[in-house]
């Protein structure tokens, strides 16, 4: 992160749901990624909801307890059709969600990373393909148990690190450029309208 970058941030309310937004979905936010999750408190849950109203970016709630909740943040279109690209789809459907659409798929999602987070089940190695990770790095995770990775970002690459490197670079870019918008008082609505 640049130093300029850097002290805007620091001027920045960090426990604020925009701001966390920023931060935590700015590749997102830009229009260079498909998906992302936001973790942010539990009653900031109506103020992220307000925030991407009459956007093209939808939400849903994915966890709530003990005061927290994660929200799953996409572009409804450009998720379907990523998850209707063959090798996507046929990792989606041996992770059981054969036939599903967006909705159904979302919902099962939801509940599997609920029961996760509650000790109550496996971790949903499926929300790397909703968070747009490359299908070969999602089963290389799984196949590895987390090890073995030829490099590491925003995802664990076991298949082509330079093409990886340019995305996370991307990503990197993407959040300076949030950060600097929001530091102007750009809202997210007006980065999203801005970038997309």
């Amino acid at each position: 992160m640049s130093e300029e970058a850097f002290h805007i941030m620091t001027q920045m309310d960090l426990e604020g749901a925009e701001t966390q937004a920023v931060l935590q979905c700015a590749p997102l936010l830009t229009g260079i990624k498909m998906s992302n999750l936001l973790h942010v408190r539990e009653g900031q849950q109506r103020e992220v909801a307000s925030m991407f109203e009459a956007t093209p970016v939808s939400s849903r709630i994915l966890y709530k307890k003990n005061g927290r909740i994660s929200v799953f943040l996409y572009r409804e279109q450009r998720l379907k059709r990523f998850l209707s690209v063959g090798k996507v789809r046929r990792l989606l459907d041996s992770f059981g969600y054969r036939g599903m659409e967006l909705p159904e798929i979302l919902s099962r999602l939801s509940d599997r990373y609920q029961r996760h987070m509650d000790g109550r089940g496996e971790f949903p190695h499926e929300i790397g393909l909703l968070l747009g990770y490359p299908p070969e790095d999602v089963s290389g995770f799984i196949e590895n148990g987390g090890k073995n990775f030829l490099c590491s970002g925003y995802w664990k690459v076991y298949k082509d690190p330079a093409r990886a490197r340019r995305i996370f670079d991307g990503y990197d870019r993407a959040r300076e450029a949030a950060i600097r918008m929001a530091g102007n008082g750009t809202g997210i609505r007006d980065i999203i309208k801005y970038t997309s």
